[in-house]
């Protein structure tokens, strides 16, 4: 009877083992079970037919590997739970350049080297760019183009009490952002400082401005950008967009909503990073269509997408330009690609009324990201 009893234990734990087993092939070709997909830039295989040639010539085995290594059924759960024992058990982030900070406060590495001033590319070439930058701004000031240069805050600098000690925060040297700062105010160029705006404001603002499991600035955050920006224009300039930003209701919510969880997001875990209670604004824009508003293009890194996305340049920049890390010209690269290298550079400039360079501290050593050098060539070489 004992004998039996473990002869039948054994069959069903042998059956429950294939079962295991066929499950993510069953899975992988059925989907019965819906499983949350991966955050991030992955390339999509397709299976490859097999043929006499690709056989004996290595390509089928190598490319069905591969394929099958990448969507195997319940990849993404099995993946999760990989990164969330890295991430419990460790403290790594399998994702590429993630630190994980102080009380679960998540960074990418360069916003910390940035702070630190270990990415300074030094004062000379600081130097040499703001000369250029501020006759480019005389030039195109005769023709009645302003241009406006907003230093955003990083992560790395507005939280630089969750850095982790292996970097030795307290060591601090000369940064990109310093020597900019200083070197435009002396200049007398258009700038709009948020990096220390938004020190001096993170103890006193009612929401956070800045997310925990996120690297760009809060929503909140940007709403604040986006009405500063239109009354610098406004009262600090010669032109003027005709518009207002009004808050109509301000939610919070425990959950990171849009991008405030993007770094967690891009970990690809299993369980959420407990966060910080978030604000999210309801805004309306309020716009004169009695004259014509101020052309404004924009060229900046993905700080800029959230004020893109709420449609700041269609509505009040009046159908102005992105253009993204100064390579892809949105709204027109949604419906076909069009990169800035292939337009008439200087019909595009001088259709604006007003420029504004954006750049986070951690993308300083490239400032621009080269627009200042073409531009400069188009007028005096």
């Amino acid at each position: 009877m004992c004998s039996s009893l473990k002869n039948y234990q054994k069959k069903i734990l042998f059956y429950v083992i294939v079962l295991l087993l066929c499950l993510p092939i069953v899975q992988q070709k059925e989907k019965f079970i819906s499983t949350k997909p991966l955050h991030g830039s992955f390339y999509n295989m397709d299976p490859l037919a097999i043929s006499f040639k690709n056989w004996f010539n290595g390509t089928y085995p190598k490319h069905t590997e591969k394929y099958l290594n990448e969507n195997f059924g319940f990849r993404s759960f099995f993946v999760r739970i990989y990164n969330q024992l890295q991430y419990s058990l460790f403290k790594k982030a399998k994702a590429n350049g993630v630190i994980i900070g102080k009380e679960n406060y998540l960074y990418e590495e360069n916003y910390i080297l940035s702070y630190l001033g270990r990415d300074f590319i030094g004062e000379e070439k600081i130097i040499k760019k703001v000369e250029k930058l501020k006759k480019i701004c005389d030039t195109l000031g005769s023709k009645s183009i302003e241009i406006i240069v907003l230093l955003a805050p990083g992560k790395g600098s507005f939280y630089p009490e969750y850095i982790p000690e292996k970097y030795n925060p307290s060591n601090l040297h000369r940064t990109n952002y310093e020597v900019y700062k200083n070197l435009i105010q002396q200049e007398g160029i258009h700038l709009l400082d948020f990096q220390s705006w938004f020190l001096q404001m993170k103890h006193a603002s009612k929401h956070p401005l800045f997310p925990k499991t996120g690297i760009h600035w809060s929503k909140y955050g940007e709403f604040l950008v986006a009405d500063s920006i239109l009354n610098y224009i406004n009262h600090n300039t010669s032109k003027k967009l005709y518009s207002k930003i009004l808050l109509t209701k301000m939610n919070e919510s425990n959950k990171p909503l849009d991008t405030d969880d993007d770094i967690e997001n891009g970990m690809n875990l299993l369980f959420n990073i407990k966060d910080l209670k978030m604000g999210y604004p309801e805004v309306q824009f309020e716009i004169s269509r009695d004259t014509p508003a101020s052309k404004v293009l924009v060229v900046a890194d993905s700080y800029y997408w959230g004020l893109f996305n709420s449609g700041i340049s269609r509505d009040i920049f009046n159908n102005g330009e992105f253009w993204f890390y100064n390579k892809q010209i949105y709204p027109h690269s949604y419906t076909a690609p069009l990169n800035v290298e292939d337009v008439n550079l200087k019909a595009h400039i001088e259709t604006n009324d007003i420029i504004i360079l954006l750049s986070t501290d951690a993308n300083l050593p490239k400032f621009a990201f080269g627009f200042i050098d073409q531009v400069y060539d188009l007028y005096f070489n």
